[in-house]
Order: C-alpha cells, then sequence, then structure tokens
C-alpha cells in the first residue's frame, strides 16, 4: 500500500540567495562560539543559526578571494591605515567619524605614510591625459580624480538599502550586500549618552 503524501508537491523550504541547498557538514564548535554566533543572527536578524553562518562562511571565502586578488602594495596599504588610524584614536581617544580633528591628523597621517612610500615626481598618467583630452576645459577630472572616486563610492554604498526585518517567502537579501552595508553602519556615528 503506497503511503500517503504529508505535504504538496514542491513544498519545503525555498532555496534561498544560495539556491538548494543539498550538501550536510556535521560540525562541533565550542560553546561560546555558538553562543556569538546566535547573538549575530539576532543582532543581524537572520531566520536561523544556518543561515547566519552560510552568510559568513561566504563572506570570508569571497574575502579571502578578495584579498588573494589585490596587489601586495595595496593588502600593505590596508593594513596600514588601520594601524595609523588606531594610533591617533588611541592618542586623541576619539573614534575619526565623530571628531574633527581626530580626522584631520589622521588625513594628515595617511598623507604623510603615503608621501613616503610613493616614488618619483608629480606626472599625470597617460591614461588620465588621454581621458582629459576628451573635454580639455573639464579640469576637475585631472584636478580631483580621488575625490570623485571616494565620491563614487560613498554615494554606491549609501544606496544599499537596510535588510528587512523578516523575509518572507521568495523575499532575499543580497549577500554582497550584507558587508557594505554594515561598513556603512559602523561609519555612522555612535548616539551619545
Amino acid at each position: 500500500m503506497k503511503r500517503p503524501r504529508k505535504r504538496a508537491p514542491g513544498a519545503g523550504r525555498p532555496p534561498g540567495e544560495f539556491g538548494a541547498k543539498r550538501a550536510t557538514l556535521s560540525l562541533r564548535l565550542p560553546p561560546h562560539i555558538r553562543v556569538r554566533l546566535v547573538a549575530a543572527k539576532e543582532k543581524n536578524r537572520r531566520q536561523s543559526l544556518s543561515e547566519e553562518i552560510l552568510i559568513r562562511l561566504n563572506f570570508s571565502l569571497a574575502y579571502d578571494c578578495e584579498e588573494a586578488s589585490r596587489p601586495r602594495h595595496i593588502r600593505a596599504l590596508g593594513e596600514e591605515v588601520a594601524r595609523i588610524a588606531l594610533g591617533v584614536e588611541e592618542r586623541t581617544g576619539r573614534p575619526w567619524n565623530e571628531d574633527r580633528y581626530t580626522q584631520q591628523q589622521l588625513s594628515k597621517a595617511i598623507d604623510r605614510f603615503l608621501y613616503k612610500y610613493s616614488r618619483g615626481e608629480v606626472v599625470i598618467p597617460p591614461a588620465i591625459k588621454a581621458e582629459a583630452t576628451r573635454n580639455p576645459k573639464d579640469t576637475v577630472f585631472v584636478d580631483r580624480l580621488g575625490e570623485t572616486i571616494a565620491d563614487g563610492m560613498i554615494a554606491s554604498q549609501k544606496t544599499i538599502p537596510e535588510p528587512p526585518k523578516e523575509l518572507g517567502p521568495g523575499l532575499q537579501y543580497p549577500s554582497s550586500w550584507w558587508g557594505p552595508w554594515q561598513i556603512e553602519q559602523d561609519l555612522k556615528p555612535r548616539e551619545r549618552k
């Protein structure tokens, strides 16, 4: 005798942003790590602990690939800027994104570092000259290239919407948005008590 169906065809968990999850991984972990993962799941408003772990694992693997693809001098710059920022904030006792003096001193420190490790004279690279010849009256492109790039990155980061409090059926929040959204949150000044 054939057993009756317990659920409708196609019923069950929707595939989610990573597609159908068919591989199983059994993992033992220390209780303190599980506590931290559960706290992160609640903070990030994830539906399940598995979702929190999967998003973090995917982010970590993508970060490793991204870091490996970055040139050595860019990786070194990122690390040194972080160390300089920690040193300046330690001396001022204020976060750079909450205090203009700290921000100014951090800018000076980073500029000094960049100057000491850069080589040669100030010469406009051929690619920039070629771009500038398209509109010779527009000197902003040449004079403010770095600011333009930074403004574009800031604008892009600010357009990422807040993750929904709950993801309903068929709704997804792309994993590529979590990192930039979190960076934007981390850069916002904290509420003063």
